[in-house]
């Protein structure tokens, strides 16, 4: 019984050829030495390659993150008020020019 739903579930599981990625409907999995089987009803699948590729561009991508906010510093607080005085006058001249 176990085989024939193992056989059952890779021949509807089977990906394209050359698919890294396997889409799985409905699967039994039957872990080594249990009992008990496990239900998989919809989901995907990744290659074992697939997985050690995304985790070290998951972990490249985290690094560029960290070095990004170190090089962007802190934003001092007097140049916060100055950007904001400057927002606020070039608004004001501009809806001054637009009352002409």
């Amino acid at each position: 019984m176990k085989l024939g739903a193992l056989v059952l579930v890779v021949l509807l599981a089977l990906p394209a050829s050359g698919s890294e990625v396997v889409s799985v409907e409905r699967a039994q999995l039957f872990p080594d030495g249990g009992t008990a089987a496990v239900e998989v009803e919809g989901g995907c699948w990744l290659s074992e390659s697939r997985c050690i590729r995304t985790a070290s561009e998951i972990e490249r991508l985290r690094a560029e993150n960290e070095s990004l906010r170190q090089q962007a510093g802190d934003v001092s607080f007097t140049i916060a008020v100055v950007a904001l005085l400057a927002g606020l006058g070039a608004g004001f001249a501009v809806a001054k020019l637009a009352e002409r």
